[in-house]
Parts: structure tokens; sequence; C-alpha cells
């Protein structure tokens, strides 16, 4: 079999997959809707939490809890639509971060479209301009942890696999919320008194954990795999994880508002101390240190800023830094893959998948 076929093959199964993924979303929230009767609380409570879910998205998550499980099962047969509906319990974990996150830095755009909170304050309007959104979007929020809380234990499995691997997905969501805790606590933290090993904690615990290790470590505890191999999965998580979010920095700040589906100046706006900014920090000097520090602490921050901000990131060296820290974390993490006693079609599945981190896929162009 050649190469090319091999890598269209992989390809189609994960395309097959994310609509599987999609399809169970779906068919969650119109359950959902029946048996809670979210419409007649309110139309706009059902409404936009499903316009949110149903949103275009990677389905990174469920996706790679779907590869794990069925990469370790022993199992010849099982049943297909309740391993989907567990999967889509995992991007309504996601989801409900999300909304909580947007709530918290006061996001205009997720994914191309309004915030969830936005949607609200657009559609009921209150005296005095008041706004009420963020409080409605969070309790949508909650709503959707619970209902994904529900589904996960939709698939039919060992009750002791699959309470071990709920456990991990409840203890992934509180290192997730203590890892926003200090994102936003450092986000009004001078950027002087902050290390490196402290953005890598963010890392770890805001994105590592919950879009690469979570998934994985869960699929396969669910799939009954041993000690062992959850201890390389989780290595390869974390490692895969953070070259995930330094990959999601460079989009942030150097792509277009089209790629990224938020407005360009977000991040920078939310003062967001990312290893390309902290990096950029250490390694520039004297006004263009402070022009730096200006720029990230300074308020009503416009385009001609971010286009300076970009080129002292570049100019420091802290672009090329992160690309060859990136490039580091992806070569930890297929090498973790390569040590994996998992079925080969979807350990090429969970490596096509990390390789998409490869800094030559960036869609984003630096000036020379």
């Amino acid at each position: 079999m050649s190469g090319y076929f091999l890598c269209d093959t992989i390809w189609a199964v994960i395309e097959t997959t994310i609509k599987k993924i999609n399809a169970a979303l779906k068919g969650l929230l119109e359950s959902a809707n029946r048996r809670y009767r979210l419409g007649l609380i309110s139309d706009d409570l059902f409404a936009f939490s499903k316009d949110f879910v149903l949103r275009p998205g990677k389905r990174i998550r469920p996706l790679l809890f779907v590869l794990s499980y069925k990469g370790y099962t022993k199992r010849k047969k099982y049943a297909q639509g309740p391993l989907f509906t567990s999967a889509a319990a995992i991007e309504l974990l996601h989801d409900y971060m999300l909304i909580h996150d947007d709530v918290i830095d006061n996001s205009s755009l997720r994914r191309g479209k309004p915030t969830l909170h936005k949607m609200f304050d657009n559609k009921i309007k209150l005296p005095g301009d008041a706004k009420i959104g963020s409080s409605l979007a969070i309790v949508a929020g909650d709503i959707l942890f619970a209902l994904g809380i529900e589904a996960f234990l939709a698939v039919k499995e060992v009750p002791g696999q699959k309470e071990a691997a709920l456990k991990k997905l409840v203890e992934t969501a509180a290192f997730t919320g203590a890892g926003e805790f200090i994102d936003v606590v450092y986000g009004f933290r001078n950027i002087r008194t902050l290390s490196e090993k402290d953005v890598f904690l963010i890392y770890t615990l805001k994105t590592a954990k919950y879009t690469f290790e979570c998934p994985l470590v869960m699929g396969a505890t669910l799939a009954g795999a041993r000690t062992g191999e959850l201890r390389e999965l989780s290595r390869l998580g974390i490692a895969a994880g953070q070259a995930f979010q330094i990959y999601d920095d460079f989009l942030d700040l150097f792509a277009s508002e089209e790629i990224i589906g938020k407005p360009v100046l977000s991040d920078l706006n939310e003062s967001k101390k990312t290893l390309l900014v902290y990096k950029a920090f250490e390694n520039l000097k004297g006004k263009k240190r402070k022009k730096l520090t200006d720029i990230l602490e300074g308020k009503d921050k416009t385009l001609k800023d971010l286009e300076l901000f970009r080129e002292l990131i570049v100019e420091s060296g802290a672009y090329d830094y992160c690309i060859k820290k990136m490039s580091s974390l992806q070569k930890t993490a297929l090498d973790a893959s390569n040590k994996l006693a998992i079925r080969p079609d979807y350990g090429k599945a969970i490596e096509s998948i990390i390789s998409k981190l490869s800094p030559s896929r960036m869609p984003i162009k630096i000036k020379s």
C-alpha cells in the first residue's frame, strides 16, 4: 500500500468519525430539549445553545476519544451510537469552557459568529442599556456541562472502566478550571514577574490536559488499556497539547480574523502572556523592550500596535524559538505514539492529527 493511499484512507476515517460526532451532538441536543423541555423554559436558551455547539469546529477532543477507544478495545462488536454520544459529551465540556472563557475575556466572536453572551445581549433588550448576556451564558454553559456528564453515561462498557473514564473527565474539568484561574491572575501580573515555567503551567492545565491528554486517556481507560499505556498516552497528550497551544498562539497573533474566527486584536487586548510574548520580553532590551511592554499593558490597542508587536516578536527571536519548541514537543508526542500498543490504523490516525501541528502548515505570512 502506498504512503499516499494510506494517508487518504486515514483521513477518510477521520472525516467519517467527525461526521458521526456532529450527528451525535445534534441528536444529543434534540434529545435533551425533549426531555428537559429547554425550549419551553426559553426558546433562546435552546436555540442559541444549539447554534453555538453545532458551529463548524475541529472536534479534536471527541475525535481523539473515539480513536483511542477503538484502538484499544478488545471487543469485536460494540454499540456505535452510545460510543459517539459519549464522545459528544467531551465536545460539550469544550463548549462549556469556551462559553465561560468568552465571558471572562468579554470576547465578541467565536468561530466567526457572536459569542453566546453577545447573542443573549443582542436579543434581550433591557431598560437603560442593562446587559444580562454574561449571566445567561454562564448558566447555559453550566447546563451543557451537566448534559455532557449525563451523555457520557450512554456508553456500553464494563462499569469499572466506565467509572474510571468518567473520573478522568471530571478531574480534567477541575484542572482546566485551575488553569483558567491562573491565566486570569497572570493577565494582571507584570510580565517581569513571570517565567517560562509559569507559561507552560497554564498551557498544561488550560489546554494540554483537556485537548489531548484527557480524551486519549479516557478512551483507552474505557477500553481497558493497561496502566503503562495510560502513562504513555498521558505523556503524548501533554506534549501534543502544549504544541497545540503554541500553534494556537501563532494563529491568534499572526493570522487573519477569517482564519481564527475572532477579532485579531483579541489576545493582545487581553494582554495574554504567551510563550511568544514572554520570550520576546526576555530577549529584547532597552527601548524595544519598553515598546513591547507599553503595547502589552496599554489600553485601546490598534491594528498599528498589532503590526509593531508582530515585528518585535519576530525581531526578538521569539518567533523562531517558539517554532523550534513546537517542533520539539511534536517530536516528543510522535516518539511516544511509536511506543503505544494500539491498533496500527488508529495509532496512525492519532499521529496524523499530531503531525497537523507542523510549523510548515501554519497559514501565516511573515514580512521579511
